[in-house]
């Protein structure tokens, strides 16, 4: 009788600790973010996953990450799915959930299975290095496999703080996220091994925050800068829909930058898709954008799309930057290489049930190649949620960019967190690449992220207007530019098998209250 109270009151509690780690993780990224809460939220979740078998450590993991996603992505994702592909209330949830689901939940089940079957191992220094590894290999798949989703990873919690954030030029934000789950996992193991767990979450934090200092002081944000004019245009998203309101939109961006001409800047930005009409064929519009840059000598960098004739009867369509000179003449293009699904491409061209063309909104080509335009200084660039790929990045740095340049039309979030979460996101380019990254969008977050990962200049949001912004140039590479995500992954792939080697299933017995309890009672 006593065994059938108590095993109910131990899922109970497992399932009160994962809700608690699922709302810490959510907390963790903004609107709220409590950066802070990112070094706890995995511990609880790994003491959620040892209080039972393994069904309840996946049921654990599930309910994490469900409660994660449904604080942190699910209401910015229903509001853009609301407004762009204009669906009902109950297509957008479904929808919302689902990436939730797929992109969140699921990761953080794998996460828990692991977890528990780390726990067979005898030493506590094993528990924690391969808690973090699998952490760092998960993040690193979701990076990759399908689509690929690297929002709101775990290190994405300290954008705003530069002191935490520069091991990225080393390992890219999984390393981040790994250095946060060592500490959490030390926490975690304190009950049962409190000298080995301090011993390793207290020179892990040593490390990291020494390191931190260390590069902080040496990084300068003021290397030989150029001045570039970052226009927020605050353009309706049904003028860019609609042909005959091209010539309004395009009067709005050129009303904002003329403003800021006196300033000389020596390349102006436009956000993605400022330019809504095809600009090359359109010598008219072309020859108004000349107009206006002819008399400062300034470049304009534009969004717009793109199209080239592939084969008779074939038109292929590019979301594509155009550099143009006074003179009207499209200097260099890029074209983006990472689509969005179901917005820019269909991988799924209907959902039956939901009555939904995902075809409908547009049908892009990627692009092939990543372009670094050569004036007025060499420089690269991301279209909009591209800056979230370090991996595209980072094909800029090692083409020659001394800077970074993110267009981007965040207007489909409304005023949800969004913004805010695309945003903190990039601002780890120009960490891990020591590139300063100058960001222009349509309605914000428009601003310029320095080498060190400071913010060097942010402007009001929902509001035209144009500013004139100093932005440092480097050359030089780090170790992240140079080697990628290979060594990290080898280390935590080699950390996740001493973890499921050193194990037996019998060890699990000191779960239940004996010797070697790495985890506390939930019951």
């Amino acid at each position: 009788m006593k065994t059938q109270q108590v095993a109910p009151a131990r899922v109970a509690g497992a399932c009160l600790l994962a809700s608690t780690g699922g709302l810490l993780h959510g907390l963790c990224f903004p609107p709220w973010a409590v950066w802070g809460l990112a070094l706890a939220a995995p511990a609880v979740v790994v003491w959620a996953a040892r209080a039972r078998g393994p069904g309840c450590a996946a049921a654990s993991g599930w309910l994490a990450g469900t409660v994660a996603a449904s604080l942190a992505v699910t209401p910015w994702m229903m509001a853009a799915t609301l407004d762009y592909f204009r669906q009902g209330p109950l297509g957008a949830l479904v929808f919302a959930s689902l990436v939730g689901q797929v992109f969140h939940a699921l990761p953080m089940v794998a996460f828990a299975l692991g977890v528990w079957r780390f726990a067979a191992h005898a030493r506590a220094a094993v528990r924690i290095l391969a808690t973090a590894g699998l952490w760092i290999l998960l993040e690193l798949l979701r990076s990759r496999l399908g689509t690929g989703a690297p929002w709101d990873l775990l290190g994405h919690a300290f954008f705003a703080q530069p002191l935490w954030i520069q091991v990225a030029d080393l390992g890219g934000v999984p390393l981040l996220s790994g250095l946060c789950v060592v500490v959490a996992a030390a926490l975690a193991e304190l009950p049962s091994a409190p000298r080995v767990a301090t011993l390793i979450g207290v020179l892990t934090l040593v490390a990291w925050l020494g390191y931190g200092a260390m590069r902080l002081a040496a990084e300068r944000d003021d290397a030989e800068p150029l001045r570039v004019a970052l226009v927020q245009g605050a353009v309706p998203n049904a003028w860019r829909a609609d042909p005959a309101r091209a010539p309004d939109a395009l009067a709005a961006f050129a009303s904002a930058t003329r403003e800021t001409l006196a300033s000389r800047p020596a390349l102006v930005v436009w956000p993605e898709n400022a330019v809504s009409f095809l600009l090359e064929p359109n010598e008219a519009l072309r020859g108004a954008a000349a107009a206006l840059l002819r008399p400062s000598g300034a470049l304009l960098l534009t969004g717009g799309p793109r199209f080239a004739q592939l084969e008779p009867g074939r038109v292929a369509f590019f979301n594509s930057a155009f550099l143009l000179d006074g003179e009207g003449a499209v200097r260099a293009t890029y074209d983006k290489r990472r689509l969005v699904p179901f917005a820019e491409y269909a991988p799924l061209p209907r959902v039956p049930a939901l009555g939904w063309r995902f075809d409908a909104p547009g049908d892009y080509t990627p692009g092939t190649h990543p372009t670094v335009f050569p004036a007025p200084a060499p420089f690269g660039v991301l279209i909009c949620f591209e800056a979230i790929y370090p991996d595209l990045a980072r094909d800029l740095v090692r083409g020659g960019a001394e800077f970074l340049v993110n267009i981007s039309n965040d207007a489909w979030f409304g005023t949800s967190a969004g913004l805010e979460q695309h945003f903190a996101i990039t601002v780890f380019r120009a960490v891990e690449f020591r590139r300063a990254l100058a960001r222009a969008t349509n309605t914000g977050v428009t601003a310029v992220i320095g080498p060190s990962g400071r913010q060097l200049a942010a402007f009001p949001r929902e509001q035209r207007g144009a500013w004139t912004v100093a932005v440092p140039r480097r050359q030089d590479e780090t170790v992240y530019a140079r080697f990628g995500d290979g060594p990290l992954a080898l280390l935590a792939m080699s950390a996740v098998v001493a973890g499921l080697l050193g194990g037996v299933p019998a060890r699990r017995a000191r779960y239940r209250g004996g010797r070697g309890d790495a985890c506390p009672r939930v019951c």
